[in-house]
């Protein structure tokens, strides 16, 4: 397999409650938080890039001139991350037959990189193991790699309940990778300022 059998989510949908503006457009280093996470995983040079938009559409969308990707729109944001994992899903699943595996992203998280992710993919194409998630803080998540098997799975989701349940279902098949930084999220005005002392 190749890269080019792997596809990307980002879910940028979310309404940013707790922070009181758009997440996705919080500046880090020069760039948005978005911004950063569609070239990081443009980096990786998979066959297709989606990213889900929902509230703030409006706001966000301008921001994003890349030719290259996919924008899906939840209009059901507010059902929670699980139904921005379907509809992404949707998307890939109509555009393309051949993938073998979807690599999930979130937006707010500022250290991801290239090397991670590449990582993910690799892992997968040389092992048996259906999921592939990064490890921190005890626990793991995203970013996180699907195998083509569980596309069915993911197209069910809904409401809040993205795709943590998934993975601890399907437990042993599951091989995690150490992510140093990723529990650093964006959640608050207090995490914005802390990410920016840095």
């Amino acid at each position: 397999m190749s890269n080019q059998e792997t596809a990307i989510i980002i879910l940028a949908a979310g309404s940013s409650s707790r922070l009181g503006h758009p997440k996705q457009l919080v500046e880090f280093e020069g760039k948005s938080l978005l911004r950063r996470t569609i070239e990081t995983a443009l980096d990786c040079g998979c066959k297709k890039l989606v990213t889900v938009l929902g509230a703030n559409s409006d706001l966000i969308k301008p921001a994003l001139n890349y030719p290259s990707i996919t924008i899906v729109e939840n209009r059901a944001w507010q059902e929670g991350m699980g139904s921005s994992i379907a509809k992404g899903v949707e998307a890939l699943k109509n555009s393309f037959e051949d993938l073998k595996a979807i690599l999930i992203l979130v937006c707010d998280q500022p250290y991801l990189d290239a090397s991670l992710l590449q990582t993910l993919i690799t892992t997968h194409q040389n092992q048996q193991c259906l999921i592939v998630a990064s490890s921190y803080k005890g626990t793991f998540g995203v970013p996180a790699l699907f195998d083509q098997t569980l596309f069915s799975a993911l197209l069910n989701l809904k409401g809040q309940k993205g795709a943590k349940r998934l993975m601890k279902s399907n437990h042993d098949k599951l091989i995690t990778i150490p992510f140093l930084k990723g529990h650093i999220d964006i959640d608050t005005q207090e995490d914005v300022e802390k990410l920016k002392s840095k």
